[in-house]
């Protein structure tokens, strides 16, 4: 199972304000993370990740500012406007992107779900029938 929706395997992306930039490739899966500390972090119900080999994931342009949010764990974000970027555990081979920042971030799906057990319920669907509109709120009229 791919988490990838076509053939390519090089993606982009960068943070809300354009100072960080980043490449990835090679993308290994893709999930959903529901722990407190994600979703703390992205202000989120849950957090879709991407992961990469640590060699397959490099960032072209900026710094980003580092936030040790447990022993062994750096979360990398943009220390202008705040967008999380990466999800570095130092014992893993892997580090984790989120999804949210790719250009294309379409072009991956989660796969699956992690930490589910501390999900909100909010989160159980996703979203799934809760009336959607297409901008910021429902017309009125």
């Amino acid at each position: 199972m791919t988490a990838m929706a076509d053939d390519a395997t090089r993606l982009e992306g960068g943070c809300l304000c354009g100072r960080l930039r980043y490449r990835l490739e090679r993308v290994k899966s893709a999930y959903w993370c529901h722990c407190t500390l994600c979703r703390r972090a992205s202000g989120s119900a849950a957090l879709p990740w991407v992961s990469v080999a640590r060699e397959d994931f490099a960032f072209t342009a900026g710094t980003p500012a580092i936030f040790e949010s447990s022993p062994g764990v750096a979360r990398s974000f943009c220390g202008t406007c705040g967008s999380p970027i990466v999800f570095d555990m130092a014992r893993e081979s892997d580090v984790d992107i989120t999804i949210g920042t790719l250009d294309a971030p379409d072009r991956v799906t989660p796969t699956h779900h992690i930490w589910a057990a501390s999900a909100l319920h909010m989160a159980d669907d996703l979203g799934s029938g809760v009336p959607r509109h297409e901008g910021e709120r429902p017309d009125e009229g």
